[in-house]
């Protein structure tokens, strides 16, 4: 492998979960790639095997963890983020690899792939991470909200649910168990890396992987195995069946790489049958990057394997599948206003008495249209008050002027004309 290496490739492991896949892709013998750890406990970080390993968050935690709270995961990251870009500086591509719903992963690996996002140039980045247990389902919404902000700054995001693990087989050893999806993890990686470096009779390069891994939104990686007659038939089906890719469909997926590699005796037929069963399932309007590469240390056992790596695939919310939601208010049904009609008896006609107004029935009132005040027209009312009450007022006037003169038996002496259209029973007399 070293002697084909032409790119710089660094898996940057954060938190617990990250050092345990770093741990692993390393006892698996790895080849190619430089490992950089990152944990705010001092303990677990020095159990990692990285060859470059930054503590986080001393003045925050006091070297131990965040406790899972995502807020003090962020915080212990921005703490020592020049570090973490100083050891991924000059690298063509990262992989980012943690556990999401602890504090760590949670809060900390959006804000390095952000920092990443932003240097000049800006390495290939893809998130691979690891979720929940179903023992552990309190943490999937904080687990759901770390991917969505993954999304945001990842170029793709590569997610392994540990949970699929448990239906395979449960008499198996839980050590074993919680160490599938760091198996799959190390696999991802050594095939992404494999992939580009190793040239093939059909060659895949970075510009390639480039391509379909800067499809933003889910990515999927499967794997599949196969020997014998029918081994691609059998290879092909092992990797479109594969259960990490659960019920997602490669029908929607916005570019594809499918990788072969057999021994130098693979059949034209072989790879025709391939190429078109994986057409089939992708549709013939996806982008499809097609290779071979020849290993004939495959030949004694007649083995033929495939990858399949898949951008822009499946849903992106994953809150709707693991929360419940709340179901949505009914909207209040609108209900028009009954018409309001005033029925008033209209009085009776009467002989006009000089001392009082005449009163005159109100007609009926229409009310006015929606979302518009009520404006009511000035009626007969108004009409009859300019007619009647006016020539009363200026009569009673004259009245109380002459009663006044009675009364007091001098002339007026205030020259103010109001002063007198008061009635006697409230201006003073005249002195």
């Amino acid at each position: 492998m070293e002697k084909y290496r032409q790119h710089n490739f660094k898996v940057f492991g954060l938190g617990g979960c990250g050092n345990n896949a770093i741990n692993r892709m390393i006892e698996a013998g790895l080849r190619g790639a430089d490992f950089v750890a990152a944990d705010s406990n001092v303990k677990e970080l020095g159990r990692c095997k990285a060859t470059i390993k930054i503590p986080l968050g001393s003045s925050i935690t006091k070297g131990q963890g965040c406790g899972g709270r995502a807020e003090f995961g962020r915080r212990c990251v921005e703490e020592s983020l020049p570090e973490i870009l100083a050891a991924l500086a000059g690298c063509d591509m990262v992989f980012l690899t943690a556990g999401l719903g602890g504090g760590l992963g949670s809060g900390g690996l959006a804000v390095v792939a952000k920092a990443l996002r932003e240097l000049k140039p800006a390495p290939l980045t893809v998130a691979m991470v690891t979720r929940p247990f179903s023992y552990q389902s309190h943490l999937l919404p904080l687990a759901n909200r770390a991917t969505e902000e993954l999304y945001k700054y990842c170029h793709s995001v590569i997610s392994v649910d540990n949970s699929k693990f448990e239906s395979l087989d449960q008499d198996v050893s839980f050590l074993e168990n919680m160490a599938s999806g760091n198996d799959v993890l190390y696999r991802a990686v050594s095939s992404i890396i494999n992939v580009v470096e190793i040239p093939g009779e059909i060659n895949i390069d970075l510009a390639d992987v480039t391509t379909v891994l800067r499809h933003p939104g889910p990515a999927i990686i499967s794997f599949g195995e196969a020997s014998g007659e029918k081994r691609s038939f059998e290879a092909i089906n092992d990797a479109l069946s594969n259960p990490l890719m659960g019920e997602t469909s490669l029908e929607g997926a916005k570019a594809v790489i499918c990788n072969i590699t057999a021994d130098s005796g693979i059949l034209l037929r072989e790879v025709m049958e391939l190429n078109q069963r994986i057409k089939k399932s992708i549709g013939q309007k996806v982008k499809l990057f097609f290779g071979v590469v020849i290993d004939d240390s495959l030949a004694a056992t007649s083995t033929i394997r495939v990858t399949i790596l898949a951008a822009g695939v499946g849903s992106r919310n994953f809150a709707k599948e693991s929360e419940p939601q709340a179901p949505a208010e009914p909207k209040p049904r609108e209900i028009a206003p009954p018409k309001l009609i005033m029925e008033v008896e209209p009085l009776p006609r009467t002989k006009p008495n000089p001392g009082m107004a005449t009163s005159v029935a109100p007609e009926r009132m229409e009310p006015a249209a929606d979302n518009e005040p009520s404006v009511l027209e000035p009626g007969p009312y108004a009409a009859s008050a300019r007619r009647v009450i006016r020539p009363q007022l200026g009569s009673a006037r004259e009245r109380f002027r002459a009663q006044n003169e009675a009364s007091s038996g001098v002339s007026p002496v205030n020259n103010n004309p109001k002063f007198y259209a008061k009635p006697p029973y409230i201006r003073k007399p005249a002195s």
